[in-house]
């Protein structure tokens, strides 16, 4: 009767891995919950995308609920370092595009750190692209392309 139910024990702790690994040991590399409260409405979110998250498209979707936008992917190496760059992605517009994410592609943590100082006062929270599939994500080794074990440490640290 224990066999059986250290079985079916073991079974469920299977089933309930995230990583949908079932025979690999859990993951040791754990994010602490988030434990503020977020001080902004998110109840219309609108989505960073590709060609379409520019200023003048978040204004037009602001006037129709969206509650909280992000910027169109950016380049946190080119954000950090060239200030044409930054007053063209993210131009000071005030409280008419506010809240706002940040959304920067990066794979390293010195850079992302110095664009998100670059940022500073003109957005309310950072993104990091995780998700990009996109062939120049591959190239440039970010978005989706960090996800690996490999970069786990790397995503942590950026």
């Amino acid at each position: 009767k224990k066999e059986k139910k250290d079985k079916k024990a073991k079974k469920k702790q299977k089933k309930s891995r995230s990583d949908g690994d079932a025979t690999a040991p859990p993951s040791k590399m754990y994010l602490p919950p988030h434990r503020r409260p977020i001080p902004f409405d998110i109840s219309h979110i609108l989505a960073p995308m590709v060609g379409a998250s520019e200023l003048p498209f978040r204004l037009l979707c602001r006037r129709y609920g969206a509650s909280l936008a992000y910027t169109p992917m950016m380049s946190s190496e080119r954000f950090a370092s060239d200030p044409a760059y930054r007053a063209s992605e993210l131009p000071d517009v005030g409280s008419a595009d506010r809240p706002l994410v940040a959304h920067f592609s990066a794979n390293d943590p010195a850079t992302m750190a110095a664009a998100v100082l670059a940022c500073a006062g003109r957005c309310d929270a950072i993104d990091l692209n995780l998700g990009c599939p996109q062939r120049t994500a591959a190239v440039g080794h970010f978005g989706s392309y960090l996800l690996g074990p490999e970069d786990r440490k790397l995503v942590t640290d950026v």
